[in-house]
Protein backbone atom coordinates (compact mmCIF):
# COMPACT_ATOMS: atom_id res chain seq x y z
CA UNK A 1 0.00 0.00 0.00
CA UNK A 2 1.32 3.38 -0.91
CA UNK A 3 1.69 5.74 2.04
CA UNK A 4 1.88 3.01 4.66
CA UNK A 5 4.70 0.90 5.99
CA UNK A 6 4.44 -2.85 6.53
CA UNK A 7 2.87 -2.27 9.95
CA UNK A 8 -0.05 -0.26 8.58
CA UNK A 9 1.33 3.03 9.87
CA UNK A 10 1.11 6.19 7.78
CA UNK A 11 4.24 7.85 6.47
CA UNK A 12 5.99 10.05 9.01
CA UNK A 13 5.33 13.04 6.71
CA UNK A 14 1.65 13.00 7.62
CA UNK A 15 0.73 15.53 10.28
CA UNK A 16 -0.26 14.09 13.63
CA UNK A 17 -2.05 17.28 14.65
CA UNK A 18 -5.68 16.88 15.65
CA UNK A 19 -8.30 19.59 16.04
CA UNK A 20 -11.54 19.42 18.00
CA UNK A 21 -14.44 21.87 18.01
CA UNK A 22 -15.47 22.28 21.65
CA UNK A 23 -17.09 24.64 24.13
CA UNK A 24 -14.70 25.84 26.82
CA UNK A 25 -16.60 25.98 30.09
CA UNK A 26 -13.77 27.38 32.16
CA UNK A 27 -11.19 26.39 34.70
CA UNK A 28 -10.48 26.47 38.39
CA UNK A 29 -7.42 25.97 40.53
CA UNK A 30 -7.52 23.07 42.97
CA UNK A 31 -6.42 23.02 46.53
CA UNK A 32 -3.76 20.34 46.94
CA UNK A 33 -6.05 18.64 49.48
CA UNK A 34 -8.69 18.01 46.77
CA UNK A 35 -9.40 14.30 46.52
CA UNK A 36 -10.55 12.26 43.53
CA UNK A 37 -14.11 11.82 44.85
CA UNK A 38 -14.39 15.64 45.00
CA UNK A 39 -13.60 16.14 41.29
CA UNK A 40 -17.14 15.60 39.93
CA UNK A 41 -18.38 18.36 42.25
CA UNK A 42 -15.57 20.66 41.14
CA UNK A 43 -16.41 20.06 37.46
CA UNK A 44 -20.12 20.67 38.19
CA UNK A 45 -19.22 23.93 39.94
CA UNK A 46 -17.13 25.12 36.98
CA UNK A 47 -20.03 24.27 34.65
CA UNK A 48 -22.52 26.07 36.88
CA UNK A 49 -20.39 29.23 37.13
CA UNK A 50 -19.56 29.27 33.44
CA UNK A 51 -20.74 32.55 31.95
CA UNK A 52 -19.57 32.68 28.38
CA UNK A 53 -19.28 29.05 27.22
CA UNK A 54 -16.77 30.06 24.58
CA UNK A 55 -16.63 28.05 21.37
CA UNK A 56 -13.03 26.98 20.81
CA UNK A 57 -10.76 24.80 18.74
CA UNK A 58 -8.54 22.51 20.79
CA UNK A 59 -5.38 21.66 18.84
CA UNK A 60 -3.41 18.59 19.82
CA UNK A 61 -0.04 19.08 18.24
CA UNK A 62 2.34 16.87 20.18
CA UNK A 63 3.72 17.77 22.58
CA UNK A 64 1.51 20.89 22.88
CA UNK A 65 -2.18 21.43 23.53
CA UNK A 66 -3.43 24.83 22.38
CA UNK A 67 -6.92 26.24 22.97
CA UNK A 68 -7.86 28.87 20.36
CA UNK A 69 -11.08 30.91 20.03
CA UNK A 70 -13.17 29.36 17.23
CA UNK A 71 -13.74 32.74 15.57
CA UNK A 72 -10.03 33.65 15.48
CA UNK A 73 -8.27 33.55 12.13
CA UNK A 74 -4.93 34.23 13.80
CA UNK A 75 -3.42 30.98 15.20
CA UNK A 76 -1.04 32.95 17.42
CA UNK A 77 -4.04 34.18 19.47
CA UNK A 78 -4.87 31.53 22.03
CA UNK A 79 -6.62 31.12 25.37
CA UNK A 80 -4.00 28.81 26.82
CA UNK A 81 -1.28 26.43 25.78
CA UNK A 82 0.56 23.74 27.68
CA UNK A 83 2.36 20.45 27.22
CA UNK A 84 0.15 17.37 27.06
CA UNK A 85 2.64 15.38 29.13
CA UNK A 86 1.82 17.54 32.17
CA UNK A 87 -1.83 16.45 32.25
CA UNK A 88 -2.15 14.37 35.38
CA UNK A 89 -5.76 13.19 35.16
CA UNK A 90 -8.55 13.01 32.58
CA UNK A 91 -12.14 13.22 33.87
CA UNK A 92 -15.15 12.07 31.88
CA UNK A 93 -18.72 12.61 33.06
CA UNK A 94 -20.59 9.31 32.97
CA UNK A 95 -23.96 11.11 33.26
CA UNK A 96 -23.34 13.46 30.34
CA UNK A 97 -20.80 12.10 27.87
CA UNK A 98 -20.33 15.44 26.13
CA UNK A 99 -18.49 16.94 29.15
CA UNK A 100 -14.89 16.20 30.06
CA UNK A 101 -12.10 17.79 32.02
CA UNK A 102 -8.45 17.34 32.74
CA UNK A 103 -6.10 18.33 35.53
CA UNK A 104 -2.74 19.92 34.91
CA UNK A 105 -0.05 21.11 37.31
CA UNK A 106 0.70 24.85 37.13
CA UNK A 107 4.42 24.22 37.71
CA UNK A 108 5.11 20.71 36.38
CA UNK A 109 8.57 20.48 37.98
CA UNK A 110 7.16 21.19 41.44
CA UNK A 111 5.00 18.35 42.86
CA UNK A 112 3.68 20.79 45.48
CA UNK A 113 2.41 23.31 42.91
CA UNK A 114 -1.27 24.02 42.34
CA UNK A 115 -3.34 21.98 39.93
CA UNK A 116 -5.79 23.51 37.47
CA UNK A 117 -8.93 21.83 36.15
CA UNK A 118 -10.05 22.76 32.59
CA UNK A 119 -13.62 21.79 31.61
CA UNK A 120 -14.94 21.35 28.07
CA UNK A 121 -18.15 20.32 26.36
CA UNK A 122 -17.84 18.43 23.10
CA UNK A 123 -20.14 19.37 20.25
CA UNK A 124 -20.34 15.63 19.51
CA UNK A 125 -20.29 13.28 22.54
CA UNK A 126 -18.44 10.69 20.43
CA UNK A 127 -15.38 12.97 20.18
Amino acid sequence: MEGQDGKGNNDSNQKTDKRFALWYMGWSSLDRRTTLPMLPWLVAEIRRKSEKNEEVQLYLSPPQIRCVPANSSNPSVFIFEHKAQFISRFIHNSHDLSYFAYLIRSQPDNPESEMACHVFKACDPNQ
